[in-house]
């Protein structure tokens, strides 16, 4: 089964999960996710938000895109 996380992009640095909630069953849900996050934002950040499809144990997928947890 596919799920969706959100993750962090640093211009420096490697990309990580957010904080929770940060897992989704849908890409519409983590969508909805980013969007609600960069609505709060009052200025630009040197980082961006991404959504990334996944499938088997959430520790797995990310260590073998470079991702933290």
């Amino acid at each position: 089964m596919t799920r969706y996380a959100v993750i962090r992009v640093p211009t420096s640095g490697p990309p990580a999960l957010i904080a929770a909630p940060n897992v989704f069953a849908s890409a519409a849900e983590a969508a909805a996710r980013v969007a609600a996050i960069e609505q709060g934002q009052l200025k630009q950040h040197h980082t961006y938000l991404d959504v990334v499809a996944f499938d088997g144990p959430l520790a797995d997928a990310m260590a073998a895109e470079g991702i933290q947890i």
